[in-house]
This record gives structure tokens, C-alpha cells and sequence, in this order.
């Protein structure tokens, strides 16, 4: 089942939050310098370049991308705690990974990216 994003907010982008517009990653500003920032951003970017762009992702998909980048962030945290010789709790390492997975499934599977044709192919090795 595919779920097509609606255009229903008459609002211009500038009209709405910074949030919702996606100029920022987050509701209030957060250092983008930190290493916990960096990450969740890159895990953004890329779990909605997964699914055919921002612009292609319904409301819920998006809210769904942004909570499994901040699950990733944690579940990054306590790996290299366990890599450090920490003990960390095998539970909550579990519970984030679960919650990752139910995540993944409310964002869809990403698209498929684009097979390059015979003729794209023949083209590209003419010179």
C-alpha cells in the first residue's frame, strides 16, 4: 500500500514552522556542530532521500523519518558505550531497535532507484 502525500496547506512555506518547512531539523535551535546533531541529520537526509525526497513523503512518513534518526542517534550512543568496555542495558538496546523497525515500516519501503535503460547505456559509451 502506497501512501501519496497531499498538498493540503495552503500556507507558503515561509508561513509555516521552520520545522515543517524543513529549513531546520529541529523545533528549537540545536548546534548543528555536535556529533549527535550531525548524525541525526545525516540519517534524515538520507532515509528521505531513501523514500523519493522530503517533498514525496506524506506528514506521517516524515514524522516517522525524524523519530527513527533520533532513535538512530541512541542506539549509536549505546554501541559505542558497549565498544568502550561499557556495560550497557541489553533491553533498552533492544526496545530502540524494535522501535526502529516499527518506524521503518510507518515511513515504506524506499523506492527503488532509477534502472538505466539499453539505450542510456549505449549513449553513455559513445563517445
Amino acid at each position: 500500500m502506497s501512501i501519496q502525500p497531499l498538498n493540503v496547506s495552503p500556507r507558503s512555506a515561509k508561513q509555516r514552522s521552520a520545522l515543517a518547512n524543513g529549513s531546520r531539523p529541529f523545533l528549537v535551535t540545536v548546534p548543528g556542530s555536535t556529533e549527535a546533531a550531525r548524525h541525526y541529520k545525516s540519517v534524515l537526509d538520507e532515509v528521505e532521500a531513501e523514500r523519493g525526497g522530503r517533498a514525496a513523503m506524506s506528514v506521517t512518513q516524515r514524522e516517522a523519518a525524524r523519530a527513527y534518526a533520533g532513535l538512530a542517534v541512541e542506539l549509536a550512543k549505546l554501541h559505542a558505550a558497549m565498544a568502550g568496555g561499557q556495560n550497557v542495558d541489553l533491553e533498552a538496546l533492544g526496545q530502540i531497535g524494535d522501535r526502529m523497525d516499527r518506524q521503518a515500516r510507518r515511513m515504506g519501503s524506499p523506492k527503488a532507484p532509477e534502472r538505466e535503460g539499453v539505450r542510456e547505456r549505449y549513449a553513455r559509451r559513445r563517445p
